[in-house]
């Protein structure tokens, strides 16, 4: 009885996932591609895709507004959740490829849109940076002599500018360490080799960032790595570095390296009237700023990758390059 019921489970979600590539049509191809880490659609009907190291381009695929209304029914009825004029907004996981999904249908969009992120599968280590010029060979050693002494790394840059990507890579240094990892996130995205590893998925307001960081205590990590920070669970994870866990990577949405610290604080005070900025530049090693560049080869520059040395008496964020300029020929050809 209990094989019959555990068959029929079985049939039934084989079959949704069947109508599922079926009402996706000319998207699995993409989600299936490793390469592709983004697929969008706009209200135009025109899909857009990224390749990791290589950037965004416009596909040959094109998708009517009707097509894409009920393509998006389809995701949503596998969600469980409705998706209609009253409820114009989609937000979730995509079944099978585990794509993170945003979409949006009239009345407050021209036709549907969608933003389909897939978890990366393509991993690239410190060396590939190296070959693409966007690190230095000094750099790359400075970033993994930061990972070997265990001090905390902070990523920034905008979205879609390669920071997961750049965390997987320092993530491979980690996993050299043969450190027990506790991975906090709320989308599958971090690819951490690590044998001895937790990977926790935080599903607000079920299970928030704040809970998922503090139970890490229990899980006795002795590094501690946050997919993105978005609130006040920021001060929680300060807090964890800096009391026996350090060595930490997370990343945060800022325009540059400075920004980042201050976004830090903005976070922190969503639960304090008041940033502990000295604890924030006591805990905080190392800030490596990644952006979009069309004008490099790789797609993606660095705009700053520095050390955190304290805070002014004036409240100012004191900063220093990790690696000083012009100490190879990549860095000299990298601000040709």
């Amino acid at each position: 009885m209990i094989q019959t019921s555990s068959s029929s489970r079985g049939e039934s979600r084989n079959r949704r996932d069947a109508v599922l590539r079926t009402a996706l049509g000319p998207l699995v191809t993409f989600l299936e591609d490793d390469e592709v880490v983004e697929i969008l659609l706009n209200s135009d009907g025109g899909v857009w895709i990224e390749r990791v190291g290589v950037g965004m381009s416009r596909s040959s695929a094109a998708i009517s507004p009707d097509e894409a209304l009920r393509m998006l029914r389809v995701v949503a009825t596998e969600m469980n959740v409705e998706l209609s004029d009253r409820n114009p907004s989609l937000a979730g996981k995509l079944p099978i490829w585990g794509a993170r999904v945003q979409a949006a249908i009239p009345p407050v969009v021209e036709a549907p849109v969608f933003a389909l992120r897939k978890p990366a599968k393509v991993i690239f280590g410190l060396q590939h940076y190296v070959d693409r010029m966007i690190l230095t060979t000094d750099e790359a050693q400075a970033l993994r002599d930061a990972v070997r002494t265990r001090q905390n790394i902070l990523i920034g840059g905008g979205t879609g500018s390669g920071k997961t990507t750049f965390a997987n890579a320092l993530l491979q240094e980690i996993a050299a360490t043969q450190d027990r990892v506790y991975l906090v996130e709320d989308n599958p995205e971090l690819q951490c080799p690590a044998q001895n590893k937790v990977q926790i998925l935080v599903q607000p307001p079920a299970y928030g960032w704040s809970r998922a960081i503090i139970d890490a205590m229990r899980f006795r990590p002795d590094r501690i790595v946050v997919g993105e920070v978005r609130d006040g669970a920021a001060l929680d994870m300060l807090k964890a570095w800096n009391t026996g866990h350090p060595g930490g990577i997370c990343t945060v949405h800022a325009n540059d390296t400075t920004a980042m610290l201050d976004r830090l604080c903005q976070l922190v005070e969503e639960v304090v009237p008041t940033a502990p900025r000295a604890l924030i530049a006591q805990t905080i090693n190392v800030c490596v700023h990644i952006q979009r560049n069309p004008s490099h080869p790789a797609g993606r520059s660095l705009t700053g990758i520095q050390r955190v040395i304290g805070v002014s008496a004036h409240g100012r964020w004191l900063l220093q390059p990790l690696v000083s300029a012009g100490t190879s020929d990549l860095e000299r050809a990298r601000h040709a």
